[in-house]
Order: structure tokens, then C-alpha cells, then sequence
């Protein structure tokens, strides 16, 4: 066991709350080297060193589609189910205006009648969605989905059955979502996926997984270890770091959550990632020095990835590049294949990739002592852009699957208030899609869809 190790496990009971009090601002990372860290010095003063970081209004205020969607006055669960999941998705993708089951025209309720297009843009409505569930047997339920641009008639320009599990209506609801984002804007939507984050203070930090629209959150690490560093492996494997009775921080996975992982590299981990096809996982391990960064392509495969010192939550860009956040010379950077591409003196947290139409994009928060605000920049560096602002302290941001929404915790006292939000990439329509707060966020896609597709 290394010095630094021994000094963990001393040092744990006396050092954790001032530990884990900053962990929402360096997510996850947990900062106990064996030598105490040399101070750095303060960066130049500034009343609000990401005050001239502004999101442009018009971002938010774009005119989105106005989209309709058909109701339904079915009493089958798997309706409604099916109709609650794709209505609410379509209003957190913020790409269409979605409009209230009151604006339906008369005669809208009867799943089998037509839709007549001069009826429906009486009431504002430029698509109509259509969607169906119904039971089939036991075990199995239909599920369907058409959309309408009113402009083109009264056929769909979208139009899929798919036959389910009854136990998985929920989810396939949501690659049901996905498939009509993807026919209206050309891109297929991220809602069939989940979430995982810390929650908790103290010694009383637990892994919770949460649909992507903030359904059913759980707990899933045991209440007896401390956990952080939450990651998605292959399969939906959900994977974190955790410590039992103040020993150093192993990894554990949802399947075997008390069965730890072995590692070729000594050390407690403070940090976990894998790259998006799974093939690459990169961890943060404590040294008898400092925190590094090691990756390799399975957890006893570890090089040293990096010798920059205090680096904690590794990321993959898409293409594969590990990205982190590492010491600078006034505090914590953001960097990307070992190039710096946040400003030194913000303390950067953090960092995650999204997808952008400019091109790939890196979201992270950055701030200074319990302010921060979330901000985008180019992955390879360059001009930042604020996405919050003026709402609170905004952190750990993840993104989501498609890449063109970010998720977020936000302690703001205004609008919905504090919670778990999903955001444009642009900083434009947030809506809380839960009240729970926390740290570690990430977003990852769900295993391969088990509906099969009818004609």
C-alpha cells in the first residue's frame, strides 16, 4: 500500500467534510495526497471573472415548430404511458413548441379518424404527432407512432409500429421519442438513455440512477460505502467509486455492488470514464504524489495518461480524445488531449462534450469559491461562451446522448427552483425534470432497443 494510501485511510475521518463540501465544484474529485498541496497563488481580482461571457438572447428566443400532439382517451396504462413520455420529451428537446392537449380540434380524441390539416392549423399547429399504445397479449404491446407536417396533407411523413415487452413500455417509449425527433429534425433525439449522479453529504454519499426525464430515481450503490465518480460502461453497466468503513476507493458496478474491481495501478480512484464505444476507460488514481490520470482498454491495462498533477473527472470526446480537469497554475483546468483549453485562474470543473452545429463543443463549469456558472467552448480551445447566468450556482453538466442537450444541477431560488435540469446546448429553454441535487452527473445512452419493428 502506498504512503499515499495510508494516508487516506488515516485521514478520512477528520478530512471529509471539508472534502466532500467541495465536491460538487470539482465533481467528485477528492483531493488527499500524502504531502499537503503547496499553495498557489491568487489569481488577479475580478468581481466576475465570467461576466463578459454572455449567452446571446436571441438564442432562447427563437420561434421553435408548433407541434400538436393528437390525445387520446384510451384507459390502457400503455397509452398513457406512451402518450405522458413522448409529450414530455418533446418539450424537453426544446426543439418545438409544444403545444396543450386543449388545442386539439373537435373529433381529435378518435384514434381512427383522419387528420385534416386546415383543422388543426385553426389552432396553431404546424405537425401533428399521433401515437398509440395498446396491449397485444400478456407479455407484448404495440406501439405507434406517426407524425403529420400539415403542410405537405393529410399523410404522415413518419410512420412505425413496434412490438415491446409489457415490461419495457417506459423505455421504448422513449426510442419511440427518438424516432420522431429524428423525422422532424433529422437527428435522432437522446431520451433513450439514463443518468447517474452522487447524492448526499458527508459519509452519506450514494449513487442514484434517473431516466433522462427525471423518472424513477433510485438509489444503487449500498448505504454503507461512500461513493462518487459515477460512469456508464458497456451494456448499461453503471460503475463507481466507492469506500466501505474509511478504506481507500475501489470501483464497484450495479451487478456486484459490493464485489470490488481490481486494478493494475495501486491507489485510491477518485475519477472514472469510458470512452463512447466503450473500448477505452480512463481513471483519476491517487500517487504517492498527487491524483493522475491513467487509461488503457480494460481496468488492468492502466498507463499513466498524463503528468499533470490533482486530475480528476476523465472524459472522451467523440473522437476518443480523453479530456479532464487538471491543476493549472492559479487552480483547476480543463484539458483536452493534454492541451489547456480553459482560461487559468476560473477553477474549470467538470467537462463534458456535446454536440454542436459549429462543431463538437465542450461544456464545464467554471467560477470562483461556490459561485459557478456553466460555459462552452471549443474542444480543441478557444472563445468561452456562458449558458447560465444570474440562476444560482450551475454544475456538473453532462450531455446528453445526441449531444444537443446538457443536464445540469442548479441551485436557483427563481423559476422551478433548485433540481436537476436539461438544457439547449445554446443555454436556452432549462426545465427541471427533477428536485433532487447532487454531483457526478453523467448521461449515457441505454442498451440496444428491444421493440421489433412491424410493417
Amino acid at each position: 500500500m502506498t504512503r499515499a494510501n495510508v494516508d487516506v485511510q488515516r485521514g478520512l475521518g477528520t478530512r471529509f467534510s471539508k472534502v466532500f463540501a467541495a465536491l460538487a465544484l470539482v465533481s467528485g474529485a477528492l483531493v488527499l495526497p500524502s504531502k499537503e498541496p503547496q499553495a498557489q497563488p491568487a489569481p488577479p481580482a475580478a468581481e466576475d471573472p465570467i461576466g463578459n461571457f454572455v449567452v446571446p438572447a436571441e438564442a432562447s428566443e427563437r420561434p421553435l415548430p408548433k407541434v400538436a400532439i393528437a390525445p387520446s382517451l384510451a384507459p390502457d396504462m400503455e397509452d398513457v404511458t406512451l402518450q405522458t413520455v413522448v409529450r414530455r420529451d418533446l418539450e424537453l428537446s426544446g426543439e418545438f413548441e409544444v403545444l396543450p392537449s386543449s388545442a386539439a380540434p373537435e373529433g381529435a380524441y378518435e384514434t381512427d379518424r383522419p387528420i385534416v390539416p386546415k383543422d388543426w392549423q385553426a389552432k396553431g399547429a404546424e405537425v401533428v404527432v399521433r401515437v398509440i399504445g395498446r396491449k397485444l397479449a400478456d407479455s407484448k404491446v404495440e406501439l405507434v407512432a406517426k407524425a403529420y407536417v400539415l403542410s405537405n396533407g393529410g399523410d404522415p411523413v413518419f410512420e412505425k409500429r413496434l412490438e415491446v415487452p409489457l415490461d419495457r413500455v417506459r423505455a421504448e417509449s422513449h426510442y419511440v421519442s427518438d424516432q420522431i425527433i429524428g423525422a422532424l429534425t433529422g437527428t435522432q433525439g437522446g431520451f433513450f438513455s439514463h443518468m447517474a449522479f452522487v447524492s448526499g453529504t458527508g459519509t452519506l454519499r450514494r449513487i442514484y440512477r434517473v431516466d433522462s426525464d427525471g423518472f424513477d430515481a433510485r438509489p444503487v450503490s449500498p448505504p454503507d460505502q461512500v461513493a462518487l465518480a459515477p460512469a456508464y460502461g458497456k451494456d448499461g453497466e453503471l460503475y463507481w467509486a466507492g469506500s466501505v468503513q474509511k478504506s481507500e476507493f475501489k470501483i464497484y458496478r450495479a451487478s456486484e455492488p459490493t464485489t470490488p474491481i481490481s486494478t493494475n495501478i495501486r491507489g485510491s480512484i477518485y475519477g472514472l470514464g469510458f470512452s463512447r464505444d466503450y473500448s477505452q476507460v480512463a481513471l483519476s488514481i491517487g500517487t504517492s504524489e498527487t491524483v493522475k490520470i491513467f487509461s488503457g482498454t480494460s481496468f488492468t491495462d492502466l498507463k499513466e495518461a498524463s503528468p499533470i498533477g490533482l486530475a480528476f473527472r476523465p472524459s472522451f470526446t467523440y473522437a476518443g480524445k480523453l479530456g479532464f480537469v487538471g491543476e493549472g497554475k492559479f487552480g483547476q483546468r480543463v484539458y483536452v488531449d493534454g492541451k489547456a483549453i480553459s482560461p487559468d485562474g476560473l477553477m474549470a470543473s467538470a467537462p463534458t462534450f456535446c454536440r454542436h452545429p459549429d462543431g463538437n463543443r465542450a461544456v464545464f463549469a467554471v467560477g470562483v469559491g461556490k459561485a459557478t456558472d456553466l460555459v462552452v467552448a471549443p474542444e480543441t480551445g478557444g472563445s468561452l461562451v456562458r449558458i447560465t447566468q444570474n440562476m444560482g450556482s450551475n454544475s456538473s453538466p453532462a450531455c446528453s446522448p445526441d449531444g444537443r442537450l446538457v443536464a445540469f444541477f442548479s441551485t436557483r431560488t427563481t423559476g422551478e427552483g433548485p433540481g436537476l435540469y436539461v438544457m439547449r446546448l445554446d443555454g436556452g429553454r432549462p426545465k427541471r425534470v427533477s428536485t433532487l441535487t447532487g454531483d457526478g452527473l453523467r448521461w449515457d445512452r441505454l442498451p440496444p432497443t428491444k421493440s421489433v419493428e412491424k410493417k
